[in-house]
């Protein structure tokens, strides 16, 4: 791997792991959720998740939209096998409220947007000029 192609790398992981620490860490300063919130977990499961992201992105240069609908798909599927949050284990015992269904809102939002706004910066402004 030429020095180019790390220093490219790099900047797509840390333009996915920046951006995603952002959104998660200001939604849950914003959102009441029931759960603890915890910071190094969160760092962590970023830092793991951005490294797919930046695999995925760096192999396959997918465009935004089709980074975010990855994305979602997998933390959706994080959220019912791992995470299992509240509104999962209610959908899990078929007790599907109001709150249920405004917490997938809101959590298919967030997990569409993690990677595709920063997939969608790193077209613009990494790919598109020229920076390696």
């Amino acid at each position: 791997m030429k020095k180019d192609e790390i220093i490219k790398f790099l900047k797509i992981y840390l333009t996915l792991f920046l951006c995603a620490i952002a959104i998660n860490l200001s939604m849950e300063i914003l959102i009441p959720t029931p759960e603890e919130k915890l910071v190094l977990p969160i760092v962590i499961f970023y830092s793991l998740f951005s490294i797919i992201g930046a695999m995925i992105f760096f192999f396959k240069n997918y465009k935004p939209m089709k980074m975010g609908f990855l994305s979602l798909i997998l933390g959706f599927i994080f959220e019912f096998t791992f995470m299992r949050p509240d509104w999962v284990n209610k959908i899990y015992a078929i007790k599907i409220e109001g709150d249920v269904i405004g917490a997938v809102i809101v959590t298919a939002f967030y997990w569409f947007i993690a990677w595709g706004i920063p997939s969608y910066i790193i077209h613009k402004y990494l790919i598109k000029s020229g920076t390696p």
